[in-house]
């Protein structure tokens, strides 16, 4: 007793000494340093005592950002530094990680400080945290406690979801927009949505309230917006922004379809233009042009474009003032598009694969036909004649595509040629597959056996695609022997694209190739390029980026009779910046480039003739864009220095206007362009064009145009007036209504699915078939296009609150006034037993209607199971009771639910414990439910009565 007495006393003194001199060392030692400790030594008999004893130290302080590591430096000590036993042992706090041995024992040699490695959890909110413990310790000393700090910096992330699915709105209705907004980051945020909405739209409430969201925090908000009676049919777009202040932190733009269905029906029908158009050419001769043309909804679900003009326009002048009235030379075409494919005839071209044909263009006809599982396009034509020649050559086609599952295959077959000085052909049959891979990526590959005019070779074609919201990369390499003379890009090519958004400012794309080829004018064509892009957005109007690029061409011709060949080339090299800010409907764009051009020429048997000169030049335009038309400044210098270092400067100066109200003037517009040029070597030019467009009555309208081009000369030298007219009438001709489906959208005020007298119908429902859409009248009567054999649905969107579909069907569609209802749950007693304590928040409640579709109930009490949203009608009852503690089956009969309204009533459900059968040792069983207590003379035999449920 008196050794562990004095061994008391003497770690009590050697505390209360060490104490004090930690006080005094950290009154007077910084924040952020490990304070020193002078220690008196006591002897072996308390070294047990003093190790029980822990005094905490000021703390080391790092800053890191989530997700990194952090080497910690932390100073011994001074009171240890000459102790000939110390251990340290870091201790990590919360989710924080150390690298490393934990524990280590401390040389006397190496006592300057201890380095540790500490992981910051991604989890970690913002601020001063305890990330680590160091506790120095000695056999004779008390422990030392040096805690760990880590400021970890702020990261912020607010992210925006729009709803899925569809979003749908009838004209002069509501609409509600649903969205998620998520707190990525690692602190508390305070946010306040802002609307952009379109003309005439209003926000049902008023003011928006600031929303404060923590850290891994999702909220669910809904905004309530009003439509305008006269909002036509088409797509509207909202955009939410999410704010801190001035500061804009998630955006995104949500599109609504909007359905007028006083602006659906026979009315919106092709629109049929027909045209006369007269301009002088630059010698003063007459040229005239008449066009025809009708696009629009031919019917439900078929589109219609077709074109045709008469008559020719001499010279560019004739061709450049058609062009200002909207009037251009086309052949005869019609192309009829639908949601499962297209049909063109005229004028048409399309692409089978890099190996079997691109870009083939003739007159003939293409049909594209698209199902979800499969796809064919095909084409047949004759090739367009050259300028001088009526040859022409057959052009034709076949390529399908099939899905298997995750995997697309391929095959394709064609015979393409057309005519001319150096005519193309080809004769290809080729397969290809596409299959997912990595990272969300898709892999597509194709082998083609091509014939040419000069051989033949197999070709091989394969790439890594990419597309995601925030990037896309493509990667590609392509072998095609014949190359371009072929009806390829070139023999062999080598492509790579990528463009990421690296946060919600910036992004950057960049693009590199490689190619080679050789025809029959060249034989060999060589070029390579790149160029990087990276954008900053200062603002979320305004934006800046800078470009570097560089492009490379070499050819080599072959020889001819008349001309013994040689070589030339090009290489570019720029790096520039540019510029783009907008305002309301004003706008700014402006970029510059330095660099220069390098051209080669090398003649048959001489050598390479090179001439590098800078070539410089900066462009600026600014203007006004709205419905009221456009107006716009113009402006470019460019500059390049000659061989003997004289600078060439070219400069240009503009002003013009597209489609400008005059509202003084009854709906006129009116556009203008004023653009003076100053050449290199003096040459200036100037252009002055004025047009105005004058509507009529009855869909008639006037246009004339007047232009002098310092460009087009007559023969005599002079600059003349170039003047043009255009007289054309506009018809919108009913649609062409093919058999579809047609009915009723009613109120099913009974629930008894079929429609009564007395049921009224639901105007501005919008009932959709596939791809077709169609909206009910003010009697509620719709017809829908497409594939009979689909069931029509009606879009609850287009509901008022409150009211549901009933289900797809054909012909009349009913909806129902939804409301809840609930189930009470009473769970019986046994009898003579006390009841029975069962926790019923697993138990599942589900109605079904008798067309066996089903609603599931919630538990929003103990005892009580609600329907949120149930259809008027009558309901039959199951229950799923198998997830509770206690076995339960509901008592027999079960009652209907029956939903007839607002005011529906709830209903109670008895649940019965299931009987128990007990027998005795003797292998009796009994036949009944046997719950008394045995006879006060016998015990009751664990081992040999049984619960059998």
């Amino acid at each position: 007793m008196i050794g562990s007495g004095r061994a008391y006393l003497v770690a009590l003194s050697l505390t209360l000494a060490v104490s004090s001199v930690v006080q005094a060392q950290t009154r007077a030692s910084q924040p952020g340093t490990a304070g020193t400790v002078s220690l008196a030594m006591a002897n072996a008999g308390g070294a047990d005592s003093a190790r029980d004893i822990e005094i905490a130290l000021p703390s080391v302080t790092v800053s890191g950002a989530p997700r990194s590591f952090q080497v910690v430096s932390i100073p011994i000590p001074d009171a240890f530094a000459h102790v000939m036993k110390l251990e340290i042992e870091v201790v990590p706090r919360g989710d924080f990680v150390v690298l490393g041995p934990r524990t280590r024992t401390l040389p006397i040699s190496t006592r300057s400080g201890v380095g540790v490695t500490i992981g910051i959890p991604a989890s970690a909110l913002a601020g001063r945290l305890v990330a680590a413990e160091a506790r120095f310790s000695s056999p004779v000393s008390p422990t030392l406690v040096v805690p760990v700090e880590i400021d970890v910096n702020l990261v912020r992330q607010i992210r925006l979801r729009p709803g899925t699915g569809p979003i749908n709105a009838q004209a002069g209705s509501d609409v509600i927009l649903p969205f998620e907004i998520s707190n990525a980051g690692n602190s508390v945020d305070t946010v306040t949505a802002q609307l952009t909405l379109p003309t005439g739209w209003a926000a049902r409430e008023l003011h928006q309230a600031p929303l404060v969201i923590g850290p891994g925090e999702t909220l669910k908000r809904r905004v309530r917006l009003k439509v305008p009676a006269l909002s036509s049919t088409g797509s509207s777009f909202v955009q939410i922004d999410l704010r801190s202040g001035a500061e804009r932190l998630a955006s995104e733009t949500m599109t609504v379809e909007v359905f007028n269905s006083s602006s659906i029906g026979r009315a919106a029908g092709p629109l049929v233009t027909s045209s006369v158009s007269h301009a002088t050419d630059e010698n003063g001769h007459a040229n005239s042009v008449v066009t025809l043309s009708a696009t629009g909804a031919l019917y439900d679900s078929v589109r219609i474009d077709a074109r045709m003009s008469q008559g020719v326009a001499r010279g560019g002048a004739a061709s450049n003032a058609f062009a200002h009235l909207g009037t251009y030379q086309s052949a005869a075409s019609l192309t009829l598009s639908a949601p499962s494919g297209q049909l063109s005839l005229g004028n048409t071209g399309t692409s089978f694969s890099d190996l079997t044909g691109l870009y083939p263009y003739g007159q003939g006809a293409l049909l594209h036909v698209q199902h979800p599982g499969w796809a064919l396009l095909s084409m047949g034509a004759m090739s367009m004649a050259p300028v001088g020649s009526t040859e022409r050559k057959p052009m034709v086609g076949l390529r399908a595509e099939h899905q298997l599952g995750d995997a697309q295959v391929s095959t394709s077959i064609s015979h393409l040629a057309d005519a001319g000085t150096s005519p193309r052909q080809l004769d290809a049959f080729g397969i290809g597959a596409a299959v997912p891979s990595i990272l969300g990526s898709t892999f597509k590959a194709e082998i083609a056996e091509r014939r040419f005019l000069d051989g033949s070779g197999l070709g091989w074609s394969s790439g890594l695609v990419r597309t995601a919201g925030e990037g896309n990369e493509e990667f590609r390499v392509t072998h095609a022997p014949g190359g371009s003379d072929a009806f390829a890009r070139a023999t062999d090519e080598l492509l790579a694209n990528v463009s990421e958004r690296l946060s919600p400012r910036m992004s950057v794309s960049a693009s590199a190739w490689r190619t080679t080829d050789a025809t029959s004018v060249f034989a060999g064509l060589k070029s390579n390029g790149f160029s990087l892009r990276p954008q900053f957005a200062i603002h979320e109007a305004t934006t800046i980026a800078i470009e570097a690029r560089s492009y490379l061409f070499d050819a080599t011709s072959r020889p001819t009779p008349s001309n013994s060949g040689g070589a030339f080339g090009s290489r570019e090299q720029q790096l520039g910046i540019s510029f783009s800010t907008y305002l309301r409907q004003y706008y700014l764009n402006s970029s510059a480039y330095l660099g220069n051009v390098t051209r080669t020429v090398t003649p048959a048997g001489q050598t390479v003739v090179t001439d590098r000169t800078p070539r410089n030049y900066w462009t600026a335009n600014a203007g006004w864009s709205s419905a009221g038309g456009v107006f716009e400044l113009q402006t470019r210098i460019e500059q390049t220095r000659d061989r003997g270092g004289f600078v060439n400067q070219q400069s240009m100066v503009g002003i013009r206007g597209e489609q400008l109200v005059l509202p003084w003037a009854g709906g006129i517009r009116a556009e203008g362009e004023l653009q003076r040029v100053n050449s290199f070597g003096g040459e200036n030019s100037t252009i002055v064009r004025a047009g105005i467009a004058i509507p009529l009555v009855n869909g008639f309208a006037f246009k004339v145009d007047a232009e002098r081009n310092s460009i087009f000369r007559s023969t005599s030298g002079g600059v003349p007036w170039i003047f043009a007219a255009r007289f054309e009438h506009a018809l919108t001709v009913p649609m062409l209504r093919t058999p579809g489906t047609s009915g009723y959208v009613y109120e099913d005020l009974n629930g008894n699915q079929r429609r009564d007298p007395g049921e009224p119908g639901v105007p501005g429902a919008i009932v959709r078939r596939g791809g077709e859409t169609a909206v009910a009248d003010a009697s509620g009567k719709y017809r829908v296009g497409g594939d009979a054999r689909q069931l029509a649905t009606i879009d609850e969107a287009s509901l008022p609150d409150g009211w549901t579909a009933s289900g797809a069907g054909r012909g009349d569609l009913s909806v129902s006034l939804s409301t809840s209802a609930e189930v009470e749950l009473v769970v019986a007693p046994r009898s003579g037993i006390s009841a029975v304590q069962v926790d019923l928040s697993k138990a599942h409640v589900i109605a079904r209607d008798s067309a066996g579709r089903e609603w599931a109930a919630l538990m929003t009490g103990p005892t009580t199971a609600t329907f949120q949203s149930l259809p008027v009608g009558v309901y039959k009852l199951d229950f799923d009771l198998s997830e509770l503690s206690e076995p339960l089956v509901p008592r027999t009969p079960v009652p209907l639910l029956i939903v007839s309204g607002k005011d529906s009533k709830s209903i109670t459900i008895t649940l019965d414990p299931r009987p128990i059968r007990m027998w005795n040792g003797s292998g009796t069983r009994g036949s009944t439910q046997k719950n008394d207590a045995p006879p006060a003379d016998r015990k009751p035999d664990a081992s040999a009565s049984q619960k059998q449920l």
